[in-house]
């Protein structure tokens, strides 16, 4: 049968100050000026970004590597990693007085005080500037393991995009009690020790500021985490608790700051994080989440939501109609942390760096019907490459992605319905449900790796005479995920492949 595939995710140089507006010369020596700009824009994010100092690229202290960079050669694949560390005062932010932070997302933030802090940035972009989509994938690191934990795969590089890792919140600098030493500060402190955070009431403004500083409006810095290149795009993005804080931002920050062009979230539970955090209250991740809340419908920039039947049952209450920014899409089948084609790296990234997870750190791996059977191995990252696609082309252009079925609910209280053979109604159909060779359950938020039940050698023979036969009714599921728009064209070629060596297995002769 299928190899059950997860993801272990919820998944120094001179310092020169930002005084004023900056106009100092770029480092790049080998970029392009700064276009797509506007003065209004360029007065306004060099406004948020008085007093911000950049310094870098940094260099290597104990370790020989930057915390959840690529365990892969990414110059192979024609790109440089850099880190950069920028530092200043950010601002904390509280509700308008009179307003209250209610479920529709429209939320009213106004600034409440600042403190110093000082954080890092990991550049993944094209050493070659005409090599540069224009694009860059803001990634909120994920700190739900007590660590960050970074996401680049190969295939994330292969349009020309940049990706810059943001460590905006306090548990990724120094870690949490018993494993202070997964930490920033704990696990390198040559390089790392400099770094401090005041807490994650202020990681709103961390993350402004750091798409500012990578933004088409940021003017030209002394010390340039872009090299010179030529921005056009700047799209917030982050799964699972990312995607909770990164609600709280489109909610109440981004109105304010404008610092995003788009955004698109990951495996979210329809919840958001809180904005202030009251005296004496915990600061663990679990306990910043506050209430389930819709992304506003107001924001002014085009928004995604991709999910999978691990979330549906919590985003259920508070799901919202697709308009002309917003879209979500719900994969049927899929479970939270089963978006990984490969293990491999992340297994590579704990040894590397001698990480380990918590205990229960990312949910149990039997499947919510209590079944033994493995973790899920539905493969959805190729529909979070089509968002991507879809999310700039949106931004760009105006034209909207396709808007797809919800999965289906029933009954009293309300359950995720099901088919004959087990496997969820309605949401986007992978060809693993409409082609299928097994149950596949996404979980629960205390099962994030879902369960998946292979069928017997009986049922397979039933549905499919021989692989032939399987491989055509997957092969034609998949062109009409093409057709339908959530497969993209480019990647219809490798899934077959993968699914040829698969049914191989399946379908012994």
């Amino acid at each position: 049968m299928r190899r059950p595939r997860r993801l272990a995710a919820l998944l120094l140089v001179t310092a020169v100050p930002l005084a004023g507006l900056v106009a100092c010369g770029s480092t790049s020596n080998s970029g392009t000026n700064n276009g797509g700009t506007s003065d209004s824009g360029t007065k306004a994010a060099q406004s948020q970004l008085r007093g911000v100092t950049v310094t870098g690229p940094t260099v290597d202290g104990t370790r020989h590597n930057a915390f959840s960079a690529p365990v892969f050669d990414v110059g192979t694949y024609g790109y440089t990693e850099q880190e950069y560390f920028y530092s200043g005062q950010a601002t904390a932010y509280e509700p308008v007085p009179g307003t209250q932070l209610g479920a529709d997302g429209r939320w009213k933030l106004q600034p409440s005080r600042t403190a110093p802090f000082k954080t890092r940035m990991l550049v993944v972009r094209p050493s070659d500037p005409k090599k540069f989509s224009g694009r860059v994938w803001l990634s909120w690191l994920n700190v739900t393991a007590g660590f960050e934990i970074g996401d680049i795969t190969q295939s994330t590089l292969r349009d020309g995009d940049a990706v810059v890792y943001v460590s905006a919140q306090k548990i990724g600098l120094y870690g949490v009690p018993g494993a202070e030493q997964n930490g920033l500060r704990e696990w390198d402190p040559t390089r790392y020790g400099s770094l401090f955070h005041p807490g994650d009431d202020f990681s709103y403004d961390i993350y402004t500021k750091a798409a500012l500083l990578v933004g088409r409006n940021r003017g030209h810095l002394p010390v340039d985490p872009m090299a010179g290149f030529h921005v056009t795009s700047v799209f917030g993005t982050g799964a699972s608790q990312s995607a909770i804080r990164l609600t709280t931002y489109l909610d109440g920050v981004q109105p304010l700051s404008k610092a995003l062009d788009g955004a698109l979230l990951a495996g979210s539970f329809g919840s958001g994080a809180r904005v202030q955090t009251p005296s004496g209250a915990k600061t663990d991740v679990g306990s910043s989440i506050q209430r389930q809340v819709r992304i506003r419908d107001d924001l002014g920039i085009p928004a995604m939501l991709v999910t999978t039947e691990t979330e549906a049952p919590s985003l259920y209450p508070v799901r919202q109609p697709d308009t002309k920014t917003f879209r979500t899409w719900e994969i049927a089948g899929a479970s939270h942390a089963g978006a990984a084609s490969s293990i491999d790296d992340v297994v590579k990234t704990f040894v590397r760096d001698s990480l380990k997870l918590p205990a229960g750190a990312l949910g149990s791996t039997s499947g919510a019907t209590g079944a033994v059977s493995q973790p899920d191995a539905l493969n959805w990252l190729p529909v979070l490459s089509t968002a991507r696609h879809d999310l700039d082309r949106w931004a760009t252009d105006g034209t909207a992605p396709p808007t797809f079925p919800l999965i289906t609910f029933g009954g009293t209280p309300p359950t995720i319905q099901r088919d004959s053979h087990g496997n969820a109604l309605g949401g986007i159909r992978m060809p693993e449900l409409q082609a299928p060779v097994a149950t596949y359950n996404g979980g629960s938020q205390s099962s994030l790796f879902g369960s998946m039940k292979p069928f017997t050698a009986a049922q397979l023979r039933a549905l499919y005479p021989d692989r032939q036969t399987y491989l055509a009714a997957y092969d034609k599921a998949l062109d009409q995920g093409v057709k339908a728009g959530y497969f993209l064209t480019q990647d219809a070629a490798g899934i077959k492949t993968t699914e040829a060596k698969n049914a191989a297995v399946l379908f012994p002769r």
